[in-house]
């Protein structure tokens, strides 16, 4: 059995969701950035973050 810590695990997570497009506008991708001190993925156009893993 392989133990997953939970960096591990946030890590896929928001890995996952890089490149996508943005569900808030129609011209962003979302990108692994931080958000308010928390690992996230952000779209690079209008800023607002699609997960955010604390």
């Amino acid at each position: 059995m392989q133990q997953v810590t939970s960096q591990d695990a946030s890590d896929a997570v928001l890995g996952a969701l890089v490149g996508d497009d943005c569900s808030w506008c129609a011209t962003g991708s979302l990108a692994r950035e931080e958000f308010k001190g928390d690992a996230a993925v952000v779209c690079e156009e209008c800023g607002t973050p699609a997960a955010r893993v604390w």
